[in-house]
């Protein structure tokens, strides 16, 4: 989008090409395709998915939106808008259903805290600007609202967690829905979506805020608030030339977007693995999955589909838990720094506490930290290893199993190649004095699609070597070796595979599985069938169940 604000309307586009992004294409998150965002971007480029849709609607925030619209534009009350979320019910999960009943009420009351004299505006503001191949388009999916004299426009963001706890970069999402409020004219939604806005009215305004409002807590968070001429500046740093990269992208950065990608089908991107999973040829929807996301299907497929769309979570790590973490991120960055990273960065010192990425430990945690680190440089697998090549820390893999059509997502905490035969390492740290399972391969899942990702080839050229597990405690360090050209390992591995991801792919409905895990399920807060409190009075929203790391 040029700096050129001219707005052409004409009933017939001369369309070769249409070019539309959107305000949520500009938030930048580490597993983002640019690809992906381009194909996105032009409604009339062909999908190569066909792929049958799910059960469930899993887009979380339509019943939300289709509230506010009552409340706003058709009269209802808040109390009725909110009753008709459950009463009218369509194909969402019970779990989505209770999340957006709270949703709406909590963005309802946001409002009414909101500043009085502010109308909503129903159509969506769009810039448009006309080239003689190309229609270039610029909107924002969200809320939106203006002064009765039209001097000011507010546009809202609605995320499904806290306003204030997303630590995702959004100048470039704020600076086209900044932009399009400025700059665009009220539009309806085009039907089909392949054909162009057609705006029209009002032009811009002088003033425009931006705003993100948390549907969890209902807190609203100023993002930007200036005039015209502020937008103007802020979009030439922010959103002009990253408007031209998305429209652009051609980068493939394979991961969870795959799914949901409109050339999933025929792009070379995430690694084509039939059969990786074990199953029988599957004719139903696209999923995307992880060694994780099995597990916790394995608990509850409540839980398992409540997380894959992003409700939001009461906090689940017991401190133990927070140990494993803050030890993998000193460790990661340590590996960043350099093959002899964990060896030359100094340990944090006994007797205070420490931090490693995002994770804080203290006390008598933070010595056992201390002194598990101490112990992996006995193990390191960078130390006296001159033929070790091509080391990849916590790589985010993606491979496509066609048969049982899913995306599966892995990260490793390292691979990499030692005399050109692949490794796989996982890291669990503990404080338990001895080993307390018996096939590695049933106890952690991961290594068993470690072990079939080596034996199917999908890390590229060169051998299937082994998967190994480190296992660090205070008191020592122990390697865990599984090889995987080993026929009875690979057929166990597959297995285990097998065998959790099954059901998990037969499920349609993913209905809730009540039990004693309730109390510390972190989506339980949205899921009917949370049979309340324990009776010893924890419930969840205390702190996770005591785990160790090995649990994560």
């Amino acid at each position: 989008m040029s700096g050129d604000r001219m707005q052409q309307h004409n009933s017939a586009l001369p369309v070769v090409d249409l070019v539309r992004i959107g305000a949520s294409a500009g938030r930048a998150v580490d597993a983002t395709c640019p690809s992906s965002l381009a194909w996105k971007a032009r409604p009339r480029s062909r999908s190569a998915r066909r792929f049958p849709d799910e059960h469930w609607d899993g887009f979380v925030l339509r019943p939300v939106m289709d509230a506010v619209d009552r409340v706003e534009f058709d009269g209802v009350t808040a109390e009725q808008a909110i009753a008709e979320i459950r009463s009218q019910g369509g194909r969402r999960h019970p779990g989505v259903t209770g999340y957006a009943e709270h949703a709406a009420r909590m963005y309802l009351e946001s409002h009414q805290r909101g500043e009085a004299g502010m109308r909503p505006v129903r159509e969506l503001w769009v810039s448009q600007r006309l080239t003689r191949s190309v229609v270039w388009e610029l909107y924002a999916w969200g809320r939106r609202y203006e002064s009765v004299d039209g001097r000011l426009r507010e546009f809202r963001f609605l995320r499904q967690g806290d306003a204030l706890a997303d630590g995702r970069d959004e100048a470039t999402a704020i600076a086209i829905a900044a932009y399009v409020a400025a700059f665009g004219n009220p539009a309806v939604w085009p039907n089909p979506w392949s054909e162009p806005f057609h705006p029209s009215g009002r032009t811009g305004t002088e003033r425009v805020r931006v705003v993100s409002v948390g549907l969890a807590d209902g807190v609203v968070k100023p993002l930007f608030e200036g005039t015209a001429a502020d937008v103007e500046d802020y979009f030439a740093e922010h959103g002009r030339s990253q408007v031209g990269e998305i429209a652009a992208g051609r980068d493939v950065v394979p991961g969870f977007g795959c799914a949901d990608c409109k050339r999933v089908a025929v792009c070379d991107g995430p690694v084509r693995t039939p059969g990786l999973l074990g199953l029988d040829d599957s004719q139903g929807p696209l999923r995307t999955v992880s060694v994780s996301g099995l597990r916790y299907y394995l608990r509850c497929p409540a839980q398992a589909y409540l997380r894959s769309v992003h409700l939001p979570r009461a906090y689940e790590y017991s401190g133990e838990a927070e140990l494993g973490q803050a030890v993998h991120a000193w460790l990661e960055e340590a590996h960043e720094a350099g093959p002899d990273g964990c060896r030359s960065r100094p340990l944090p010192p006994l007797g205070s506490g420490w931090s490693a990425g995002t994770w804080q430990v203290t006390g008598d945690l933070a010595d056992a930290g201390v002194r598990m680190l101490a112990q992996h440089a006995e193990v390191c697998p960078f130390r006296e290893a001159p033929e070790i090549e091509n080391v990849r820390v916590e790589p985010r893999l993606t491979v496509f199993d066609t048969t049982a059509r899913a995306i599966v997502l892995a990260k490793p905490d390292l691979v990499y190649q030692e005399a050109g035969q692949w490794v796989w390492r996982e890291l669990k740290s503990t404080q338990k004095a001895t080993r307390f399972f018996t096939d590695p391969l049933r106890q952690f899942p991961q290594l068993a699609l470690g072990v079939v990702i080596l034996s199917a080839g999908a890390l590229g050229p060169g051998g299937a070597g082994r998967v190994e597990l480190e296992i660090l405690r205070p008191t020592g360090a122990e390697i865990v070796l599984i090889d995987a050209r080993d026929d009875e390992r690979v057929d166990t591995a597959r297995t285990v595979l097998r065998e959790l991801a099954a059901p998990w792919r037969a499920d349609r409905t993913f209905e809730a599985r009540p039990s004693n895990n309730c109390q510390w399920c972190p989506v339980s807060r949205w899921c009917p069938s949370y049979p309340g409190p324990h009776v010893e009075g924890k419930d969840h929203d205390s702190r996770a169940k005591p785990a160790t790391a090995f649990e994560q």
